[in-house]
């Protein structure tokens, strides 16, 4: 029953909010914001200017006391108590003129059972307790006991708050007549055009397709009256884009899963290949250690495991670096590259030049992956197919677009031998650059070396979303 009676009211009260023009609408947002947050801040002024006076006066009376309690406890000693009246009654008086922030109510010494042994004003302390406009500080004398009670009035901290008050409220009322001018004008320059789009709308319905809308500015709104004026061509072309968008996707998609595939036979041929290998080779060392007799034999035995571990071990290494390495994320895509390259010449004693063009920032993340794919995949070739000793990895990027360029001085090869068969490097290269719309472009010649050429565009949306994300 409650449910339904909110979702009445709601209804009711966006019927009502529904069938207010825009130009009524954008006015009572203007000024209900404008006059709550004027009411906000007044109010917030109002309880931290109170706060901080406070704090202020209570900072006051306890130097006042810090000040009385040393003449009071003078004053006691002699037994003077009539000059102890004069005494309080003085400092009353000097601390209740005009000239002081501080308003003394009163000043009054009491001894350990609350009886009163001297005071500037005759109170009683119903009243002192019951009366808020005064604010009432207590210390006691750790010398000769008394109770030192110090009244202070509150009336410059009201004062002064009510003062504040004023100003912010008529500040507030400034703001809402200029907000509402603001307002009005604002409504009437955007509702204009759009009673102008409504009639036109009424006319096409009615068939008139000859009707169009006046651009009114070079904003929103006027671009609102071009695309309104181009609707019926854009719908079509709109559909055609979709249309060619899907197609690209469904492209994309097949081609991430073929890169995919092709990866993963790599990895599956580089343990097979490799640790597969050295860890047979570790089985048999440790069948034959374990059948060992000979002392001296059982260490060759044990070092030359520990060796086979060893290159195990690097192999694996290598192997989770090919995977992803840490520093791509980490550094960015040339330190990773560098990295890499130091890696690869150590460990094929090929000479490999690296140089960077136009890379000031970082680029979008998947890009990045694939430029460092791309250079990984082309040097491993190089070490594996080319009998090279040197190569150069160049990496240009101007134009909203990034070159790379890598080269070998190895054998090289006729391209009409890959014609007809698939290179599994060659094409996850081309694939990775298809990804992004890019193209590997291939020029070797026997005895001549290789050179690949693989151009990626970058989209300005691309980098301009990297940039805010970075």
């Amino acid at each position: 029953m409650t449910n339904l009676l909110q979702s009445r009211l709601f209804q009711r009260f966006w019927d009502v909010a529904g069938s207010v023009s825009i130009r009524v609408k954008v006015l009572g947002i203007v000024l209900g914001v404008i006059v709550m947050l004027g009411l906000f801040v007044t109010l917030q002024m109002r309880y931290v200017l109170m706060e901080t006076l406070t704090q202020e006066l209570l900072e006051q009376g306890d130097a006042l006391n810090h000040q009385f309690i040393e003449e009071i406890e003078r004053l006691l000693r002699t037994g003077n108590i009539q000059s102890l009246e004069f005494y309080l009654l003085d400092r009353h008086i000097h601390y209740s003129s005009e000239g002081h922030n501080t308003l003394v109510e009163y000043i009054q010494v009491e001894d350990g059972t609350g009886a009163v042994i001297a005071t500037s004003r005759s109170l009683t302390g119903a009243d002192v307790e019951a009366n808020a406009d005064i604010l009432q500080l207590v210390m006691p004398s750790h010398n000769l006991g008394f109770v030192l009670k110090l009244g202070l009035a509150k009336t410059n901290i009201y004062k002064t708050v009510s003062e504040v008050t004023l100003q912010l409220l008529a500040i507030t009322l400034i703001m809402v007549a200029v907000g509402f001018g603001a307002a009005f004008f604002l409504t009437w320059i955007l509702t204009r055009p759009i009673y102008n789009l409504v009639e036109a709308t009424q006319a096409v319905t009615e068939g008139d397709f000859n009707r169009r809308v006046p651009r009114w500015a070079n904003d929103e709104i006027g671009e609102l009256a071009s695309a309104f004026n181009t609707m019926t061509a854009s719908l079509a072309q709109a559909e055609r884009e979709r249309a060619e968008r899907e197609r690209l996707r469904a492209e994309y998609v097949s081609n991430v899963i073929v890169a995919q595939e092709e990866e993963r036979k790599r990895i599956a041929r580089e343990l097979h290949d490799s640790t597969s290998q050295l860890l047979t080779s570790l089985l048999v060392g440790l069948k034959n250690l374990k059948e060992s007799r000979d002392p001296d034999e059982t260490s060759r035995r044990i070092d030359a495991l520990r060796e086979v571990v060893g290159h195990t071990l690097d192999e694996v290494r290598t192997l989770a670096w090919q995977l992803r390495p840490s520093a791509l994320d980490d550094l960015g895509l040339l330190s990773a590259l560098r990295h890499y390259i130091d890696d690869y010449q150590q460990r094929y004693t090929i000479q490999v030049d690296f140089a960077s063009n136009g890379i000031d920032e970082r680029l979008p993340p998947e890009i990045e992956t694939s430029i460092y794919r791309i250079v990984q995949e082309a040097l491993t070739n190089v070490a594996r197919h080319s009998q090279a000793s040197a190569a150069s990895v160049i990496i240009d990027y101007r134009r909203n677009a990034i070159r790379i360029i890598v080269e070998d001085n190895g054998i090289g090869f006729a391209l009409e031998d890959t014609r007809g068969r698939k290179s599994l490097g060659l094409q996850g290269i081309r694939e990775r650059a298809a990804l992004f719309n890019g193209r590997l472009t291939v020029e070797s010649q026997p005895g001549h070396g290789t050179s690949l050429f693989i151009e990626i565009p970058v989209t300005e949306e691309a980098q301009v979303e990297n940039n805010g994300h970075g």
